[in-house]
């Protein structure tokens, strides 16, 4: 049962791990691809470092957390529970501290990015410049970058300083329940909608007759 508990808790700390830098390696593409516009990179160079920081990273740290905690029985909780020890040997900082490590860089990330957009549509469009677009600018990339880089995590913070407080709880289970969700119409569905409409417009523009008959259809 002892081998089950560990194997459980190993597993749950490695793919927590992997949420937290694969969420590390979009907010990275994002900034190179907001700061170094200019700059291209091969897509198996992306893969390969996609690949490093999203497992290897997560892996290297999960074996080193149970290889330094087993031996004096301090990775698993005194209760048994399929989780990491905290008050024996803090085994739960393994995952802690990347974790917040990873937070706090990506909204580094995103605070670089609005003011990039920012800049951009100011010198680009002054008409368009005002405090209500730019309101509604960081409103939009907040709302739609918030659950892919994790930041909704925070709340983690609050139920750490305050266990007690139920609205904490609710609200922490509430929006990274959603996660996953997020990620699967902002990532998935949503670029391929893109996909197929600017494959569409591309067949309109340079087959007009092939691009009437498919829209026909």
């Amino acid at each position: 049962m002892a081998v089950l508990n560990y194997a459980a808790t190993f597993f749950m700390h490695f793919f927590y791990l992997a949420m937290f830098f694969w969420m590390l390696v979009s907010s990275l593409l994002l900034l190179y691809r907001s700061v170094m516009v200019f700059s291209q990179m091969s897509k198996w160079t992306m893969f390969a470092i996609g690949l490093t920081v999203g497992y290897v990273c997560p892996l290297i740290i999960a074996v080193t957390t149970v290889a330094a905690t087993a031996p004096g029985r301090g990775y698993v909780r005194e209760d048994q529970a399929c989780w990491l020890n905290w008050t024996k040997t803090k085994a739960l900082l393994a995952l802690v501290i990347p974790a917040l490590a990873i937070v706090v860089f990506n909204i580094l990330v995103i605070l670089v990015v609005l003011y990039k957009m920012l800049r951009r549509r100011s010198t680009g469009n002054q008409a368009q410049a005002d405090e209500k677009n730019a309101l509604l600018v960081i409103l939009r990339c907040v709302a739609i970058l918030s659950p892919l880089f994790g930041l909704t995590w925070c709340l983690g913070i609050g139920t750490m300083v305050d266990p007690t407080n139920g609205g904490i709880h609710v609200a922490f289970a509430f929006f990274n329940s959603l996660q996953g969700f997020f990620i699967l119409v902002f990532t998935i569905i949503i670029s391929f909608a893109f996909f197929f409409f600017t494959m569409d417009m591309h067949v309109l523009v340079f087959s007009p007759n092939e691009g009437a008959d498919r829209f026909s259809h």
